[in-house]
Formats: structure tokens, sequence, C-alpha cells
């Protein structure tokens, strides 16, 4: 689904954050995921309000990075360090697949290091032109996005 917005960028606010995440836990139902691992720091929120959603208590976290602010890094940085031993199907939550690098990265990782372990991806938006398009998604991005969590509680 395209946003539709005409402009270099696009603001998302809290309420349409608030009115997406039913849609999104909808979208992932059908995969029955027993743990969320958030991206951190992009998608921490969404893993947060998904996990309500979804009533899935085993959240977790994994750092990447990939970017130093509107700039694109060379290398991705992953640190690791999430408990598997209980888990089937894991859902990886971040806000947004922009060139796809850091998703492509982190699922090679993850199914090297867990091959037994069903893995699948969601996001808010995607880049048409990324390298891998996450399982689930609501909105196309052709736009820089400002979410609120990065925006409204800056110093």
């Amino acid at each position: 689904m395209h946003l539709g917005y005409d402009c270099q960028m696009i603001t998302y606010n809290y309420d349409q954050f608030k009115n997406d995440i039913p849609a999104l836990a909808t979208l992932c139902e059908s995969f029955q995921p027993d743990t969320l691992v958030a991206v951190v720091r992009g998608g921490m929120t969404l893993a947060h309000a998904l996990s309500m959603a979804l009533d899935i208590r085993n959240l977790q976290s994994i750092r990447c990075e990939s970017y130093d602010g509107e700039n694109q890094r060379s290398s991705i940085t992953i640190m690791e360090e999430c408990d598997f031993s209980h888990s089937k199907r894991v859902l990886i939550v971040d806000d947004i697949v922009d060139s796809g690098k850091t998703l492509y990265t982190l699922l090679d990782v993850l199914h090297t290091k867990h091959p037994n372990i069903l893995f699948q991806t969601i996001t808010l938006f995607t880049k048409p032109t990324a390298l891998i398009q996450p399982n689930f998604s609501l909105f196309e991005a052709t736009d820089w996005i400002d979410f609120f969590w990065e925006r409204d509680f800056l110093k």
C-alpha cells in the first residue's frame, strides 16, 4: 500500500501508529510467532506495541546499526544477545526496510546460528527497491519517514 504523500518527508505520528497496530497484528497472526525480536532502535516501539496486541510476552531485542543519522554506513554492526531456547517461530520487527542490507545481514546471521527456528519479518514501511522485502508490511515508502518516536522525545 502506498501512503499517497507527494512530499520529500512523511511524518508518521502517534495516531497513525495507534491505528496501524491492529492491522499489523492481523497481518502476522497466521505466522503464530512465539517470540518477537525488536531491531534496536527503530523497531522497539513497534515491537512493544505488537507484543501487546498479539499477547506475546517473549519480547527481545537485537541491536543492528546501519545508519549514522541519515547517512547509511558501508558496514552493518549486529550485536545478538537473544535467548531463543524456547522459540520456534520468531518475528523480527523493525520500523522500515530501507536498503534491505540490515535485514538481509541479520537474517543470514540468525539462520546460521539458529537453523531450527523459523524467522519471519514485519515492518510498517518498506521501500520497493530494498534488497529483501519483509514477510509482512503495511506501507510502501518512497520518501524519508519521520517517525514520532525519533522526533517527539528529542531534547
